[in-house]
């Protein structure tokens, strides 16, 4: 939960693909929003938390875990797409696509907002999560609870068409979670088939983590 280094910091490392935030707009394709502004940004409304089948909203020691997702390249968008993922995670975590790190963060309260520009869509897409939940104290190393909630837009300019997902239950893609170590668990190449399905916890807004102020723009490069 909100543990002794939970503070509100962003460490952004920078790699070589562009990011920017996207302007604010309603999400479209399985939301059942209508589209205010074109490119839309993720929100959490229609997500959920998650985490492995240890269960963090019942709490879990303080540690990390892994967490994968797969998903195919949406062609409908054209030869490439900008993704934008808002992403908050009790305590602590690490982003990646495709085997490249996009940023990390540490939750306290906020969230944060992710854009990657100029990822082609004719492969898949892999996405990776190392999550950190913090002792409550230097004292306190009692079992707290955990969770990742994020949320997904891929959107093209030149088709003006978006795809939306989140994490929680289908029709959302099914990620993947465990508390076990794997060397590159962020890689492509690894073998995740072995790998429990995460656990859809509580809705967005739902105890103990209720309403997060809005996402914070995140960006690798200046």
């Amino acid at each position: 939960m909100f543990g002794l280094r939970a503070v509100t910091s962003i460490v952004a490392l920078c790699f070589a693909v562009a990011v920017k935030a996207m302007p604010s707009s309603d999400a479209i394709i399985g939301s059942g929003l209508a589209v205010t502004q074109f490119p839309p940004v993720p929100d959490f409304s229609n997500a959920s938390w998650i985490w492995t089948s240890t269960k963090g909203l019942t709490g879990v020691p303080p540690g990390t875990a892994a967490f994968r997702l797969t998903v195919p390249g949406p062609t409908i968008l054209g030869p490439s797409a900008n993704i934008s993922v808002a992403i908050s995670v009790d305590n602590a975590y690490s982003l990646y696509l495709n085997g490249k790190l996009i940023g990390n963060g540490v939750q306290g309260i906020n969230a944060n907002i992710w854009t990657i520009n100029n990822v082609p869509t004719n492969t898949p897409w892999v996405f990776a999560i190392m999550a950190t939940n913090y002792a409550l104290s230097l004292n306190n190393t009692a079992v707290n609870p955990a969770g990742i909630i994020a949320s997904f837009v891929a959107s093209s300019l030149s088709t003006q068409n978006a795809k939306f997902w989140s994490t929680g239950p289908a029709p959302n893609p099914q990620w993947k979670g465990t508390d076990l170590a794997y060397d590159n668990f962020y890689t492509t190449t690894l073998d995740d088939s072995a790998w429990p399905a995460a656990v859809v916890m509580v809705g967005y807004g739902g105890a103990p983590w209720g309403t997060l102020p809005p996402a914070v723009p995140a960006s690798l490069c200046v």
